[in-house]
């Protein structure tokens, strides 16, 4: 049954609305991160890289159904298809090019330099993958088919006589990425749930009870202690203490005990060693709802259209209509998530030139900022025990990809 010219409508408005706020998104992310380096983190430079794609996918979204009224042979419509078969399934490949970067930072070493270096794949990867089907579209057609490109309700799209195509390149393997990325997410958060019980556990044990009331920086040293104790210390007597490789020998009894201790060392702030993995557990399920809520209900719609394909609904076409053309904004949402500190420095700053009129700073970097940012570290650093052979460099990549501010 085909849309009414009221539903049409609707569809169109829905599509352009969402577009826009997308476009808001990718604009507040490209210059935040161009004007303050506050914003710029690994997992920002993706979402960064991935925001390009957004604008052109957002480019093709507002052209919405004018282009099936230009006719499937013509430029426009034939124009949007391509960018809709190229940059829209990109963007879950940037989403796993960010779980690599946790992954490859928790269990492969990985620090920022190196995951920097990665770049230039990630863009040739995430970009030129799907270009290939996109490109090579435009060239094919069939006397029983026609062209690849064509109506496709919402825009020009993969045309209904090639509806197969729309699964094998473009939703099989989006859902593929999809639960490769879920996997990764739910792989380190169990591990990151599994330091948390230690640290819990190792806070009750006798003897370590001040291990959190040290000032941290959240990178924590793990050392292996042995206490000897000797029956001729004398009581009241200061014992004398050696120190090798980590190792500590006090005078006390014959008895030998090895106890894992964990030493934190800054000047400036304390933390709860949970933070960091609650910090952690909202930027992978922002990742996961984003996914969600983007590709299920049009998941669900092209299926539908697979199993009775003269049938299309009107409520499954809105809801696609609305939910595709937000992925800048999703992408924006979580940029902003993983950057607390730095988006309340840039609003006070806002506030600051409405109230007092003072010149606006292109750098958020400011003294009261800079008070903070101590804290802020400290708040988003991840704590490693045991499992893992921990590390300085280690710290840094797995701080910075879910939220340190530098």
């Amino acid at each position: 049954m085909p849309l009414t010219a009221a539903q049409l409508q609707g569809i169109v408005i829905t599509e352009r609305v969402a577009s826009i706020l997308s476009l808001f998104g990718a604009a507040f992310v490209i210059v935040t991160f161009a004007l303050s380096d506050k914003f710029r983190k690994p997992v920002n430079q993706l979402v960064f890289y991935a925001t390009f794609g957004n604008i052109l996918t957002n480019i093709a979204t507002l052209i919405s159904v004018d282009s099936i009224e230009s006719g499937q042979s013509s430029p426009v419509c034939q124009f949007q298809a391509f960018l809709i078969q190229w940059f829209m399934p990109a963007d879950a490949l940037w989403t796993f090019a960010m779980a690599c970067n946790v992954w490859l930072s928790f269990f492969r070493s990985y620090d920022a330099t190196a995951l920097r270096r990665l770049e230039l794949k990630y863009l040739l990867a995430c970009y030129g993958l799907p270009f290939i089907p996109a490109f090579i579209y435009l060239f094919v057609t069939t006397h029983e088919r026609g062209r690849v490109y064509g109506p496709a309700v919402l825009w020009c799209w993969v045309a209904f006589e090639w509806d197969f195509l729309r699964v094998a390149t473009f939703y099989g393997p989006v859902w593929i990425v999809i639960l490769c990325t879920m996997g990764i997410y739910v792989r380190v958060g169990c591990v990151i749930f599994k330091w948390r019980k230690t640290l819990l556990s190792m806070e009750k044990e006798p003897g370590t009870e001040g291990a959190n009331e040290l000032p941290i920086t959240g990178i924590m040293k793990t050392s292996e202690v042995t206490v000897t104790r000797s029956e001729e210390a004398q009581p009241g007597s200061r014992p004398d203490s050696a120190y090798t490789n980590g190792k500590a020998s006090f005078p006390g009894s014959s008895d030998s005990h090895k106890r894992t201790a964990q030493s934190y060392v800054h000047e400036s702030g304390r933390i709860d060693p949970n933070k960091a993995a609650l910090k952690y557990c909202k930027c992978a399920i922002l990742f996961f709802v984003a996914l969600v809520i983007t590709w299920v209900p049009s998941t669900i719609n092209r299926i539908y259209t697979i199993i009775r394909p003269t049938d299309i609904v009107f409520g499954l076409n809105l809801a696609a209509a609305l939910v595709l053309p937000l992925q800048g904004f999703w992408n924006a949402l979580v940029y902003m998530a993983t950057s607390t500190f730095a988006v309340e420095c840039l609003w006070q700053d806002l506030r600051d030139v409405c109230r007092r009129k003072q010149p606006f700073r292109t750098s958020v970097s400011m003294t009261r900022c800079a008070d903070r940012s101590d804290m802020s570290e400290m708040d988003d650093r991840l704590s490693h025990v045991n499992t893992i052979p921990y590390d300085a460099e280690r710290a840094s990549s797995q701080s910075e990809l879910v939220g340190e501010v530098k």
